[in-house]
């Protein structure tokens, strides 16, 4: 499955939304996304977290990464939805453009009567069990990781796996072996799943 290039796309310009539930590491993820893109040199905007960030509540974010200056991602124009929860993916569902992709933390993905939605649209669900990787690991706090390094398999020309590596051990030098560990389960998987999606996925949006 590709992501497609929307009319007007522009090189290494990507918008994630990033969704799920307190205590499963949306901020974090957002923020090892962020400090690996400005490592390689790309511009980014971030926004505040939405929602509420006390455990069980909901969590969203978005980053730009490349072209765009304002911070939030309009409905129908993300590239990407990081869904930590497979609800919370639902629930954002509407923030992925034509052509997007959703990756999300589940054995399952998302409901089957959404399908033909996703068909219609031409949005590639991308299914992961990055909780159960996590458990396996024996620290359920790195599903984040897991997932990211699922995705990176998917778009490594624009944050490449080695940068992210990088990134891990400026943020997260207390435990760095097992994120090491979770990220690269992740990337992992995300090879053998498909080829890679092209960089150069963003709409120009402001």
């Amino acid at each position: 499955m590709t992501l497609s290039d929307p009319p007007g796309a522009g090189p290494q310009e990507l918008k994630i939304v990033t969704a799920g539930i307190g205590g499963q590491g949306v901020v974090f993820a957002t923020r090892l996304l962020a400090h690996t893109a400005i490592a390689v040199g790309l511009p980014i905007m971030a926004s505040e977290t939405h929602g509420m960030s006390q455990r069980g509540g909901s969590v969203i974010s978005h980053l730009k990464i490349g072209g765009t200056q304002a911070p939030l991602i309009r409905k129908g124009t993300a590239d990407l939805l990081l869904a930590l929860d497979a609800d919370e993916g639902l629930r954002n569902l509407p923030y992925v453009r034509s052509g997007g992709a959703v990756f999300v933390n589940s054995e399952d993905g998302l409901p089957a009567d959404m399908s033909s939605h996703l068909e219609r649209l031409r949005i590639n669900l991308h299914s992961y069990p990055a909780a159960k990787i996590a458990m396996d690991l024996g620290i359920p706090t790195v599903a984040n990781v897991a997932l990211i390094g699922f995705a990176a398999a998917f778009i490594a020309t624009t944050l490449p796996l080695d940068a992210i590596e990088r990134t891990l051990k400026d943020i997260a030098a207390r435990q760095l072996e097992i994120n090491l560990k979770a990220l690269h389960a992740g990337y992992e998987a995300g090879q053998k799943a498909g080829r890679p999606l092209p960089s150069e996925t963003d709409e120009a949006d402001s």
